[in-house]
Formats: C-alpha cells, structure tokens, sequence
C-alpha cells in the first residue's frame, strides 16, 4: 500500500500549525519548577516513549481490552493512538511517527473492515487519527479521510430512522450526534479542533464550542462536576474525565474573540476548583470523585491531570496551587505503570446505571487503553 502515499510534506504541516498557534499564545509562567525535576524513570519524556512504545506492540483491541480481533477499532484506541502521535510529534521522533503510520496502513487494504463509520460520537472520533497524520506527513490522503469524519458528525445521514429527531439538532446547530453523555464532549471537541487545526476554517471550531456550552448548561452540576447522567446521579471519575478532557481540548484552540470561550473557561475553573478538594492522599481521585473512600481509578485521574497540566501552561489555573496538585498526581500515576508500559487501576467500560455499588464493584483492567491514552496526554502537555 505504500505507493498510494506520495509527496510527502513535513512543510505542510508545519505552516497550519504555526499559523493556528499565533491565534492565542499565553503568556508563560516563568519557573513552573514542579514540572522539572523529576528523578530517573519518572520523566514525561521517559514514561511517553515506554507507553508509547507498548501501544505500537499491542495489536488492536477490542473495547475491553481483550486480545480477540474487534469488528472495529474502538474509541480507547483511537485516543491511545492520538496521544502517541501528539507525543512522536512533541519529541520529534521520526522512528515512532513511521511506526505509528504503519499501524495505520491496513486501513487502506487488508484491515479495512477495522475502519469505524462515522455514526455515532464514539467512532467519528477515529477521524483524528488521519488528521494528526496529515498535520505530520503533509500526506493529504489522511487530510481527506479525516476531514470527512469532521463533516458527517453535521451532516443528516443518508439512511435514517430518526430524521426528524436528527434535523431537530441540526436546526439548532448542534451534531445529529447530540446525546448528553459526558464522554460527548471530549469525542466531538476532539475531532471539530483536529478538524480547524488543519482547515484554519472556524465554524469547526465555532460549533464545537457551542455544542460545549449546551453540554454545560444542561449538565454540569453546581459545583462543577457531572453526574454519569441524570437518572445515575453519580461523579463518576473517568466520566468527570471526559468532560475535563473535553474542555481542555478546545479551549487550547478556542480563539480568544469566541463568544463561547469564556463561559466554557468558566465552567472548567469551577471543574477545576472543585477536583482539588477531592484529590486523595495517594494523589489521586477516586472512582467516585466526590469519595475519598473510593478505590483510586487512574484513568480519570489521568484525565483530571492532563486538564491541570494544560491549565497552568496556558495560564487558566494559578501555578502557585495547581502546580504542586498536578506533580503529586503525576508521581502518583507513574507508580501504577509497569515495566512493560501498562497503567493499573483503569476501570472497566462502565454504562450509567443508578446503582452507587455498581460502580464501586467495577473491575480495574491493568493496560486498558482508556488509561493509557490520559497518560500520553498528560506526556505532551508537560512537553509541548
């Protein structure tokens, strides 16, 4: 398949990216000293390129993990895929980008079965795969690919049984997508920022944040948090993490003049605010946010530190308190991930129920990728 991909541009990419990035540059802190320092084994640098490394040796999985071939490739992934891409990118690691391209090449020939249909929040978000490609490869084959995973999460499908409930959405500008769940608002930011990043054409970026805003209003609890839905009235840690993910992505790309930016920078401070209070002694957060009793799940806490870790890089958070939250969580996540690169304490997938026990009783699934791909976005946002 390799003679399908042609002029190559590294050039390419560079320039969207520049000219993205002079949209919004913060102002920098100057010392940040609690994301320096870090003693062997515990560096971004080292635990990116040891999990990074684990992911190109894992064949794909399924949504639990399992080593049985999946109909297609699921949304855990894809994020996990991201993340490495975003680091091989950070660290200029030509080796890792080509590896991480070759897991991708199947999808044009032999795998194209594992390829997701972009029809719901969870396989449109596969789109930024092609799209952090194209950003490194100046390939446009991947511009193409990804571009039409962005378009269709807004456009009617063609075969329906829901027309009428799907136009409703697309009327008030929202995606025919639109759920409620909380992981919708890292699925869809996620994949309309990718979408900008790469265009430079706002309404990309514009209906993301709008879709966030009618997410907040309707979700998020007063102080801050997310119940898993409004009949599980529970914070359910990987689902607060979505959300935080979810904001975090598309503020890092939200241009200051949008008229959504600020209530969405609001909500993530009064998220932010209220995560310190119940970070655990151990340094993390529970599977149950609001409960210190709670096993400590590393996925959410990865996610909650990855949203800290860009907040007081970009200047959203105060440095002097955020700072030394984010480093004692980072240490505490380096110390659940073994040798071979795989994060323990990640629970299982989890549907809404309104049972409090049933998240309790959740199984942890050591390597799960919905913990490994927090940990690679916590890596760039350190290094980036």
């Amino acid at each position: 398949m390799r003679h399908i991909f042609t002029g190559f541009n590294v050039h390419i990419a560079h320039r969207f990216i520049l000219a993205t990035l002079t949209i919004s540059v913060p102002l920098l802190t100057a010392a940040q000293k609690d994301f320096k320092n870090w003693e062997k084994g515990t560096s971004p640098r080292e635990i990116g390129k040891l999990v990074s490394q684990r992911f190109v040796e894992v064949p794909h999985p399924n949504f639990n993990g399992n080593p049985a071939p999946p109909n297609e490739i699921t949304y855990p992934e894809t994020c996990t895929w991201l993340g490495a891409l975003r680091y091989a990118n950070a660290t200029k690691d030509k080796k890792l980008l080509s590896e991480l391209e070759k897991r991708f090449l199947p999808i044009f020939g032999p795998e194209r079965y594992l390829q997701p249909q972009p029809d719901h929040v969870d396989h449109t978000v596969f789109g930024t795969i092609p799209l952090q490609l194209y950003l490194q490869t100046g390939n446009k084959i991947y511009r193409h690919m990804g571009m039409w995973y962005a378009d269709a999460q807004w456009e009617m499908p063609r075969k329906t049984k829901h027309k009428e409930q799907y136009q409703a959405l697309l009327d008030k500008g929202l995606s025919w997508q639109t759920r409620y769940w909380i992981d919708d608002m890292f699925m869809i930011s996620a994949i309309q920022s990718q979408a900008f990043l790469v265009t430079g054409d706002r309404k990309y970026i514009n209906r993301a944040a709008k879709e966030m805003v009618i997410y907040l209003n309707k979700i998020q609890r007063p102080n801050g948090l997310f119940f898993h839905a409004e009949d599980a009235p529970f914070f359910w840690g990987r689902g607060n993490g979505w959300m935080a993910a979810g904001m975090t992505e598309l503020l890092s790309l939200l241009p200051e003049d949008n008229p959504d930016r600020e209530s969405i920078l609001e909500a993530y401070r009064k998220m932010m605010k209220t995560l310190v209070e119940y970070q655990k002694e151990d340094g993390l957060w529970g599977q149950l946010v609001d409960d210190k009793t709670s096993w400590s799940e590393t996925s959410g806490s990865a996610m909650f530190t990855y949203a800290m870790i860009k907040g007081v890089r970009k200047g959203w958070l105060d440095e002097a308190v955020y700072a030394p939250i984010v480093r004692k969580a980072w240490l505490a996540l380096v110390q659940q991930i073994d040798e071979k690169g795989d994060i323990a304490g990640v629970c299982e997938g989890t549907n809404k129920t309104n049972d409090r026990q049933f998240y309790l009783n959740r199984r942890a699934l050591p390597g799960n990728m919905h913990g490994q791909a927090p940990v690679l976005w916590c890596v760039t946002a350190f290094l980036e």
